[in-house]
Formats: structure tokens, C-alpha cells, sequence
């Protein structure tokens, strides 16, 4: 397997983003959060076999989004079944959540908004599927996403065990393309086989967890960012919950929700005002796809989280001043 991405090559302040570009690339479109910017880091190694794909992602704690929005740029219709080596994942896909640790098998698939939050440093082995592989069993599998398949059971040791012998044959060149047609074969069966047993048939009259319902309403919000009238009530609506127990549960993310909100849009404007594909946008243009109209009210809100003024940034940046509101 070749190293694809190593956050280690660009200075701290920027491996978010560098993870988030990079990833968008080789992986496929994933909005990416770290609440610790300047101690993120991340790697990824990659190889394929056939018509699959593995992946060996270790990273620091981080929130993995697939939006609607990101689904539209760019669906590759697989199934990403993930081994977890170190660390835990919290996934939450169609109604479904789970928290997979070590030796765990955990799945999510590319069609449909998902969110993977890690909070503390972890590593997954990460294999892709194209989901036609899978013929009329595919939409059985779709169904059963997001839910820990526990790494105790007998099955799912033998799987694991598997699936990291093949990373290690890739790794060291034991396992070549000539390996491809029995490989593929072997993984189909074993995935199909995790996905089948009704241990782990999800079960929709569970309550909820307090992580997965916060998990939901950041997905709402993020699919929703555009709409200036995005507020608790109507989240809160959306959620099936109270607004004020929507504010209790962002009690524990340090901040309010209006405020995580405001946050996350001008993240996003951050990100638009120095990518070459928009500068022949307006910065009005910018601020108002994500939901912040009138330009002295989105400048002032820019300066306090930034440093300096919107167009200050953007200006830096073309220059090539790797600091821009230093």
C-alpha cells in the first residue's frame, strides 16, 4: 500500500484543511471538523485489487460528514466496510447509530448522508465495494449500515482476521494483482455474510442515544446551512425533540447551537474565499450561499473569528502568504 496523504507535510495550522482537500480527492467528498485544529493530524494509505479499494486511515479526533450536498458532487455507490484497529468510531446513517471499537466491523455507504465522529485518536482499516458486486443482495446490506457488528462474535473474527491478513499482503507485496479474482470473491462472501445475521438487524423502536441525536441534527444543519432562517425552533422541528433540550445537548459541545451554527458558515465561506474555482464569485456571493446576508454584518463576524476582513483574507491568499490575518 502507498502512503496518500500525510497531514505532516503542511504546518499544523493547515492539516484540516489539507485533510479535507486531499480526502475529498482520494477518497471521495467528506466535510471534515476537528475541534483541535492545531494538533490535527492524519494519514492515509491506499491500494487496490480489482474492482475494490482498501484504505488504512489513521487520524486524530475528528467529525466525518457525507451530506446530501457532498453526495451530489460525487457518489462512487460503494459500500465502506471498516475494521477498527485503535480507537472507536460513532456512525450514524438513516436512523441507525453505533459505537464500534477495536475489532469491531462497522459499515456505512456513499449514497446516503452519513456522519462518523472519532473522539479520540483512532485507526480503520477501510475496505470499499462497489455496491453493483453485491446484485440483489445490495439493498439488504444498504439496510443494515451504521451498526456495530461485534468483533466478539465467531464470524466476525474470522472476518476481521481476514481482511487484515489481505492489508498486510498488500502492504509487504505478498498479495499482487494475480491474487485479485479469488480476493474479491473471499471479501464479497465475508461482507455479505457480516451483514446478514440477525444479531445485528437494527431495531426502530429504540430510543435514541443522546450522541446519535446530536449526530442528526449537526447532518440537518449542515444540509440546511444556506437557509439565513435556520434557527433552533425549526432544528429542534426537525429533530423531533424540544428546543430546549436542543440547547442542553450543545451544552457539552462548548457552545450554543446558534453559535455552532455561525461557526460552521463561516468555515465554509473561509473555505470558498480561497479556492481558485470561486474568484470570480463576489464575497456577498459567498456569505449568502451559506446563509449569511447584509456584507457589513458577515465582515464584522469574519474579522472576530478571523482576524481580518473578508476581502483581507482573500487577498493574502492569492498573494500566496501561507498566514493570512497574521
Amino acid at each position: 500500500m502507498s502512503l496518500v496523504i500525510d497531514t505532516a507535510v503542511v504546518p499544523a495550522r493547515e492539516r484540516v484543511d489539507f485533510w479535507w482537500e486531499e480526502s475529498w480527492d482520494a477518497y471521495h467528498p467528506l466535510q471534515i471538523q476537528s475541534a483541535s485544529r492545531e494538533r490535527f493530524f492524519a494519514r492515509m494509505w491506499a491500494n487496490d485489487l480489482g474492482p475494490l479499494s482498501f484504505f488504512r486511515i489513521a487520524a486524530a479526533p475528528n467529525t466525518m460528514i457525507r451530506t446530501s450536498k457532498a453526495i451530489a458532487v460525487s457518489d462512487p455507490e460503494c459500500l465502506h466496510v471498516s475494521v477498527i484497529q485503535r480507537g472507536q468510531l460513532d456512525t450514524a446513517q438513516d436512523g441507525r447509530y453505533s459505537v464500534a471499537r477495536c475489532g469491531d466491523v462497522v459499515s456505512y455507504e456513499t449514497s446516503t448522508p452519513a456522519i462518523i465522529r472519532a473522539d479520540a485518536p483512532f485507526e480503520v482499516l477501510v475496505t470499499r465495494v462497489p455496491r453493483h458486486l453485491f446484485g440483489r443482495e445490495a439493498e439488504q446490506i444498504r439496510r443494515r449500515t451504521a451498526v456495530r457488528i461485534a468483533g466478539s462474535q465467531g464470524m466476525t473474527r474470522a472476518a476481521v482476521a481476514f481482511l487484515r491478513g489481505l492489508f498486510s499482503g498488500l502492504e509487504d507485496g505478498t498479495i499482487t494483482s494475480a491474487d485479485a479474482p479469488s480476493a474479491v470473491d473471499c471479501v464479497l462472501d465475508l461482507v455479505r455474510g457480516l451483514h446478514a445475521g440477525p444479531t445485528w438487524v437494527h431495531e426502530p423502536t429504540r430510543l435514541r442515544s443522546r450522541a446519535e441525536i446530536l449526530l442528526n441534527i449537526k447532518s440537518y444543519i449542515e444540509d440546511n446551512l444556506g437557509n439565513p432562517d435556520l434557527g433552533p425552533e425549526e432544528i429542534a422541528r426537525a429533530s423531533f425533540i424540544s428546543t430546549r433540550y436542543l440547547h442542553k445537548l450543545f451544552e457539552s459541545e462548548g457552545m450554543s447551537v446558534c453559535q455552532w451554527i455561525r461557526s460552521t458558515r463561516l468555515d465554509r465561506c473561509r473555505r470558498d474565499l480561497v479556492d481558485p474555482a470561486l474568484r470570480g464569485q463576489t464575497i456577498l456571493e459567498i456569505a449568502s450561499r451559506w446563509g449569511l446576508t447584509g456584507p457589513q454584518h458577515f465582515s464584522r463576524l469574519f474579522r472576530a473569528a478571523y482576524g481580518c476582513s473578508p476581502s483581507d483574507y482573500r487577498r493574502a491568499t492569492v498573494c500566496g502568504f501561507t498566514t493570512p490575518c497574521a
